[in-house]
Formats: structure tokens, sequence, C-alpha cells
């Protein structure tokens, strides 16, 4: 075989600027100096015989077809390394942990997570990344993420699923909506009434197989990409929402207010769950953190 000519600091720099753009914001998140950044991502190239970036005055540096290409791989190959030294050394639960969440679930679910297992675990390094879940299922398969929060039911089939908690669907709507005092509302009564959907996935899929099994066919006004943005729209009046979490405040970003009912039809609970790829034997610190997690069962069901 071949000697190796390139090194993980080379990748581990590379991966830097492709996340940041530049040279110098590269450097400050390795903490070195930009100069050491540009030797190593030029060593890497003549290392490779490839160009990987565009060095653009004024505009940073973006990533050639080869980098982008080059990139999948050196995250891939900085992850392996990653988990060998944590196969290697079993009782420390120390170094970079990048965990994905999906995006509603992220602000109830991780801050607290997060805070509670480092205090644990000091020589944790948090990374976070929260989007939809078909974007952090790539994270997982790509290994930019160690695992990843959301739900159960559509995830690829490379990923294996372990349970944390259970939330059921219900209704918001305005405080001022003629429903607004009853203890229970029905999907089918509200059918004919404007409905703000929270189209992101799984969201949107989970919607979609409620409203098939119920054989309605709601009438959709608006369609968001944010979780607020549809509770405020639900505040002032523009219509009904089916959702998931629960925040602990009935009132939105512009202070209007929303009541919170019980679904009559009674949809199926949601699975939420902890996401890694199929087959892998988890890092140790990857696994303390799964564990910590697990053992806040109690505490996350009572906060989706």
């Amino acid at each position: 075989m071949d000697d190796v000519r390139y090194t993980l600091r080379q990748l581990e720099y590379f991966i830097a600027v492709a996340n940041e753009g530049t040279i110098t914001g590269a450097a400050e998140r390795c903490l070195v100096s930009p100069t050491a950044v540009s030797i190593g991502l030029g060593e890497l190239e003549r290392a490779l015989n490839t160009q990987l970036v565009l060095r653009q005055r004024a505009k940073g540096i973006a990533l050639t077809a080869a980098g982008q290409q080059a990139l999948i791989s050196a995250l891939s190959l900085v992850k392996q390394a990653e988990q060998f030294q944590s196969m290697v050394n079993e009782d420390e639960i120390a170094g970079k942990l990048t965990v994905g969440c999906y995006t509603t679930l992220s602000p109830v679910l991780m801050p607290t997570l997060m805070a509670g297992f480092m205090q644990q675990y000091p020589q944790i390094e948090f990374g976070l990344e929260e989007n939809s879940q078909p974007e952090l299922e790539r994270g997982l398969l790509d290994g930019s993420l160690d695992l990843s929060f959301g739900y159960a039911g559509i995830e690829r089939r490379e990923l294996q699923g372990e349970l944390l908690a259970r939330a059921v669907p219900h209704v918001i709507l305005s405080e001022s909506h003629p429903l607004a005092n009853e203890p229970v509302v029905s999907l089918r009564q509200l059918a004919s009434e404007p409905m703000v959907l929270f189209d992101v996935s799984p969201s949107r899929e989970d919607w979609k197989q409620m409203v098939h099994e119920l054989d309605i066919d709601p009438v959709v006004a608006f369609r968001t990409k944010s979780f607020e943005l549809t509770r405020c729209l639900v505040g002032q009046g523009f219509g009904y929402a089916v959702l998931v979490q629960r925040p602990n405040t009935p009132y939105t970003y512009d202070a209007s207010r929303v009541v919170i009912k019980e679904i009559e039809e009674k949809p199926k609970p949601r699975d939420i769950v902890a996401l890694y790829p199929d087959g892998m034997r988890l890092p140790h610190r990857v696994a303390a953190f799964l564990a910590y997690c697990k053992s806040r069962v109690p505490d996350l069901q009572n906060t989706v």
C-alpha cells in the first residue's frame, strides 16, 4: 500500500474551511493561526494532487467539485478516527459530541440534556445541529453527526432508533375561537375551517397520515416552516393547527395567546427516538449520552 501523505489534522483544517468559508474562520475554529490552516490546506491539495478549494478575494473560499466530494470522505475519516480513539480509551468520556435534533424538538430537549450531561462529564464538547429530519439523517450517514433525535416511522433503513418518549398530537386554537372553552375538539368538526400547517418533514407526513385515517380533507390556508410562526398565525385567528410539542407558555412571540386542546379522535402517539447508523458500535461518549437521555425519559415525557 502506498504511504498515506496527508494527516488527520489537514483533514480537520479542510473541514473547518468548508464549514466556515474563510481561512480566518477556520483558524479560529481550530485554535491555530491562519497561516497554519493555509499551509495545511495546501499540503493536503498537493498530497491528493487535486484542487479542493477556490480562494476568492473578498468572497472567502468555495469548494471545487472535487472538494465537495472530498469533504464527504474527510468527514467520514475524521469521524472514524474519533471512534477509534474512543474505543481504545473506553474509560474516558470526553471529546467532541455532535448531536442533531429535529427543529421543533430541539428547544425542549437539547438545552436541558446537554447541560445535565456536561455537569457529569465536563470534558465533553458539544456540537449541535437543528434541521429537518431528512437532513439530519443524511448527517448521520455521512459521519458529520454522532447521534440525532427525531420521530420514528419514516427513518431510513440504514438507521436504528431507540425510544426516548412518546408525545400525543393536539390542536391549538386562538383564545377567541368559538371552541376555545371546550375540553376536547374534533378534527372532523374543524375540517371546514382554515388550517395553518407546520410544513416540515416528518410533521407534514404525520399530518397527512392522520387526515387519511380520518378520511377528512382540511382547508390549508397557510403553510409555514416555522413552529413559532405557526403559533403566531393561530394566535391571531388565521386558523387552527395540529402540533406535537407543547411549549410551557400559551403566549406567542407576538404576545397573542393560544390554547391547547386534546383531539376527540385520539390520534396515535408519536415516538421520539434517538437515531444512529444501524450496526454501528457507538463510541463510549455517544453511548454514555444516549444512556443519559434514556434515563431522563420521565422528564422528557413532561416536556414534549
